[in-house]
């Protein structure tokens, strides 16, 4: 049987950087990723393309509704040319709960079964969330063997522990009984050992009850993709940074991809309201940001990045 590990986390969590880790531990496995992006580009796909292993890409619909059946035959595909394991990586906006529902499909259970479900969370206490997301994480947490907490490196003990206490107030106001404690990974990342990834692998998952709600992730979250230009780092931060500051483009969660200024230079861009995190590449030849939010203004950000106009000749 092929196991299916699923790696989720909310919008920025860091699930791409955690399985860049997770693959150097299983790497004795043949393994198949699966990245599922709301997006329409598959900005994460190429940020994991150098690892050696191959990448489905689900890109432009969320795997739990329209992308489903698409996701259901990879699954199957990738069991029938005899991977060990398959990864999948999900949209910061998946419903854990359609996880469930596809790996009980009886084409899938009779090839594949659940090996872990990890959630990957920001260790820092959020300064506010709707209740969209809110529901999101709760489904992601519920379902979790392990949960992995990101960037403790850049927090104290205290704010961790308001982190969890917070995590675990989601669960009880969404009418979950679990309390998250000794399953949840406080240590730095570069701090985790080949013990802690085994743990992580052999996590297995859960399946708590809580309080079901339709939910329409297309009519709740929005993305935007644009090719625009900056005209250095120094400008690109200033115009990422005012993505999330001003209201005037809609409440921005996630912004990624690749952007070039004026002198041909390219930056990867990987940004939260609390991390913008932009760094120069010398492999990319087109940039495409997607901006990923609620209540999206594309006017507004269509005009946030210069035009090809701005180029020069």
């Amino acid at each position: 049987m092929t196991k299916v590990d699923l790696i989720t986390g909310f919008l920025g969590a860091g699930k791409t950087t955690f399985i860049h880790r997770y693959l150097y531990h299983i790497s004795d496995q043949k393994v198949l990723i699966i990245e599922n992006e709301f997006g329409s580009i598959g900005v994460d796909a190429r940020l994991l393309r150098n690892e050696g292993c191959p990448i489905e890409d689900l890109s432009g619909v969320c795997m739990c509704c329209r992308g489903r059946d698409q996701f259901i035959h990879m699954l199957i595909d990738a069991a029938a040319h005899g991977f060990d394991r398959v990864l999948v990586e999900p949209s910061g906006i998946y419903d854990v709960d359609e996880f469930f529902s596809v790996m009980n499909e009886a084409a899938v259970r009779n090839c594949c079964e659940i090996g872990s479900i990890l959630a990957i969370v920001d260790a820092h206490l959020p300064q506010s969330i709707s209740d969209d997301s809110a529901y999101l994480m709760v489904t992601q947490l519920l379902a979790s063997g392990a949960v992995i907490l990101s960037r403790t490196q850049d927090v104290s003990s205290e704010e961790i522990k308001q982190t969890i206490d917070w995590l675990n107030d989601l669960i009880r106001l969404n009418g979950g009984t679990r309390v998250l404690s000794e399953e949840v990974c406080v240590k730095p990342w570069t701090e985790l050992t080949d013990e802690d990834f085994i743990f992580f692998m052999q996590s297995g998952y859960h399946h708590d009850a809580h309080k079901r709600r339709a939910f329409n992730h297309e009519g709740s979250y929005g993305s935007f993709m644009t090719a625009g230009y900056c005209v250095d780092e120094a400008d690109l931060k200033v115009r990422l940074s005012s993505l999330f500051e001003n209201k005037e483009y809609g409440d921005v969660i996630r912004t990624k991809g690749f952007i070039r200024d004026l002198e041909k230079n390219f930056y990867e861009v990987n940004c939260t309201a609390r991390d913008v995190d932009i760094k120069a590449v010398t492999d990319i030849r087109r940039g495409i940001l997607v901006i990923i939010g609620q209540n999206l203004n594309e006017a507004a950000l269509n005009d946030l990045f210069l035009p090809a106009v701005s180029l020069k000749r």
